[in-house]
């Protein structure tokens, strides 16, 4: 049994409570206004597939250099 306080557990559950509490404790619309926010901010967030396959491209060790398209 814990006799001590853990001070960042409880920072977390504060600040999830807060979260919660400005959405009037609603999870479908939490995840919509989450949906929203990665909906805007898509281009920071994530990569396009193209730019995953050019980067892949160039982890590769090869022997011999790639051929040029």
């Amino acid at each position: 049994m814990k006799t001590k306080r853990d001070e960042p557990l409880e920072d977390i559950w504060a600040a999830r409570r807060r979260i919660a509490e400005r959405f009037g404790f609603d999870p479908r619309k939490q995840a919509a206004q989450l949906r929203q926010r990665q909906e805007a901010a898509k281009d920071r967030l994530y990569r396009r597939a193209d730019e995953f396959a050019l980067a892949s491209e160039t982890l590769v060790l090869r022997d011999t250099p790639p051929e040029r398209k």
